[in-house]
């Protein structure tokens, strides 16, 4: 009954779309791109391929700012594959979606469906392709648009809420029963506004909800990653080719802010860097971090909140991150980028021995270069990452770089999502990727990657905390954590940052990554895509997983096989009668 509902649902959609064709109109300047779109790896490469870098390794951007490095690539000098990414990205750009307009104004919708399967052999393995791979069954964010200057939209969709998708026993995102769904949309939702002041000088203002990254990785941007989701924020920029400005209020949770502010400079089109600091602060917002220039680090606000208390050093997280990436010669890329939540001076180490602080570093560094062949290009990639066991962990896991959330519907499940890469502290990675693509026709990916998984990797640290009866102490809307509770003595001896009086903080203090028993991860998938025209694409990715010391358990070995299948229907694109400009031989 609810597949046939479907089906009408979908017809009439279409029915819809194809009345009213007429009403079509282009997006605005001021639209975001979302962070993960295939936009930003296309433009990367079309870029790389001039021999220049430029600030959309980070996002969302707009497009008005987009614009900016697409206009910097020489369309004569491309290969064969660069002119056919350039048209795709053109044309995904003046995409003519369903809506109905009056003068400026234009309401529209951009309607798509998916339908995946996917099957994994052993449970205790985590899925390959997860809740963050997958995509609603039906999807069409709803725009407003004012011309090309102001820009408010939201993704209504039609899917399975988060728990779901954690289930070893679903096997689709197609709905069957009413506690699947996720009645909690929109995920992403912003308000966007702009202008250009010159012909390469524009700014920009957003003020929304839903996932950024700082840094184009394979692994996930250790200072900044899009598997962060959920989080309002507010947004001010300004850009031009050499010179960004970015100031940021982001909110986690409840009396949970990040306030930040990035700088990238770029010197003679072929190096940038970024330099990010950022301040957490667990109360509520205050105007004196509104500034948007100013040294965050320079209030000293670790000492405010609770001057009275054993450690006065509370509430707060400061944050730094740098960023860079050079391309030595057309088609390659070298990149890294470093982390601190926390890092003791030699002057700190000297002159106060027994702090229990320990160092909260992160690092990534790793290259790729592209080789175009027969109208497509070959792409190779290596990445390492590292993280220290207490990178974004503080002395509370409301202080700590990290946003949590519970589902509303089924099993009410807790999420935990740190600032930056999924893989967390505590963990040594690398990974391997080979691959071809033939833009806008298809794609073959292999990629291998090993972890080494420290006892406080991923999530552990919450995920061991829990009371007598077996429930988490701290997640989802359970955020009220004293480190110094004598009613509650089970917070900070559970809790897994050093302490006096509480855990052993020497030993603790002392970990490395990995540490304690390391879990050893080796992964090896392949992802293929398929676009059989304009309106429908494929895509298959199996995998194969080993894990030894699974679970940090010294001999527990684990391995398994997963397979995953979409098919993707662009229903806008099904009525568009604009031909594909990429299959034009």
């Amino acid at each position: 009954m609810f597949l046939s509902k479907m089906r009408r649902i979908i017809a009439g959609l279409s029915l819809v779309v194809a009345g009213h064709a007429a009403f079509a109109a282009k997006r605005g300047a001021q639209e975001l791109v979302p962070a993960g779109h295939w936009l930003y790896d296309s433009l990367k490469e079309i870029s790389l391929e001039s021999g220049i870098v430029n600030f959309a390794d980070s996002a969302p951007a707009t497009i008005q700012e987009l614009r900016l490095y697409i206009d910097e690539v020489d369309e004569e000098k491309l290969s064969d594959s660069g002119r056919r990414q350039l048209s795709l990205i053109e044309e995904y750009l003046g995409a003519e979606n369903f809506s109905f307009a009056s003068d400026l104004l234009s309401v529209g919708l951009e309607p798509s469906v998916s339908v995946e399967g996917f099957w994994k052999s052993e449970d205790d393995i985590d899925w390959t392709f997860d809740r963050y791979s997958r995509k609603p069954m039906l999807d069409m964010p709803a725009t407003i648009t004012l011309a090309d200057y102001v820009t408010m939209s939201m993704d209504v969709f039609l899917g399975q809420n988060k728990g779901v998708s954690l289930h070893n026993d679903n096997y689709t995102n197609i709905l069957y029963s009413p506690d699947d769904f996720d009645i909690n949309f929109p995920d992403t939702a912003y308000f966007s506004t702009g202008k250009m002041l010159s012909e390469k000088t524009g700014f920009g203002f957003q003020l929304g909800r839903g996932s950024r990254s700082v840094g184009d990785t394979m692994m996930g941007s250790v200072i900044w990653d899009d598997h962060l989701t959920g989080v309002s924020y507010a947004e001010l920029e300004f850009y031009a080719p050499n010179f960004k400005y970015t100031g940021t209020v982001s909110q986690f949770n409840v009396d949970k802010y990040v306030y930040a502010h990035q700088i990238d400079l770029r010197v003679l089109r072929k190096i940038q860097l970024t330099f990010l600091e950022g301040l957490l602060v667990n109360a509520p917002m205050e105007l004196r971090y509104l500034n948007p220039w100013t040294v965050l680090h320079g209030w000293a606000a670790w000492r405010e909140y609770e001057p009275d208390a054993r450690d006065p050093e509370s509430h707060t997280c400061d944050y730094f991150g740098i960023k860079a990436q050079y391309a030595p010669v057309p088609n390659v890329r070298v990149y890294g980028l470093f982390a601190m939540t926390q890092y003791q001076t030699p002057y700190e180490t000297t002159n106060y021995p027994d702090s229990p602080t320990p160092n909260g570093l992160g690092a990534q560094l790793g290259t790729e270069f592209y080789v175009p062949v027969s109208g497509g290009r070959f792409r190779f990639g290596i990445e390492g990452y590292w993280a220290d066991p207490f990178l974004y962990i503080k002395e509370s896991p409301n202080w700590s770089m990290v946003r949590t959330y519970s589902e509303n519907m089924g099993d009410k499940a807790i999420f935990y999502e740190w600032i930056g890469s999924p893989f967390g502290p505590d963990t040594i990675s690398a990974q391997l990727d080979a691959g071809y693509e033939v833009p806008g026709k298809w794609s073959v990916n292999l990629s291998y990657l090993f972890m080494a998984r420290g006892e406080l990797s991923g999530t552990n640290v919450f995920e061991k905390m829990r009371d007598s009866e077996g429930r988490l102490l701290w997640g989802g809307q359970r955020t009220q954590f004293d480190t110094e509770s004598e009613e509650h003595p089970e917070y900070s001896s559970q809790w897994a940052y050093p302490s006096k009086g509480y855990n052993d903080w020497e030993a603790l203090k002392a970990l490395t990554s990995p540490s304690g028993t390391p879990e050893y991860v080796n992964r090896l998938s392949l992802r293929g895509t398929f676009s059989a025209n304009r309106w429908l694409s494929f895509t298959a990715q199996p995998a194969y997983v080993y894990v030894l010391n699974s679970g940090n358990v010294s001999g527990e070995t684990r391995k398994g096989f997963e397979i995953a299948f979409a098919a993707d229907i662009n229903i806008a694109g099904l009525f568009s009668s604009r031909p594909m400009s990429y299959n034009e031989d």
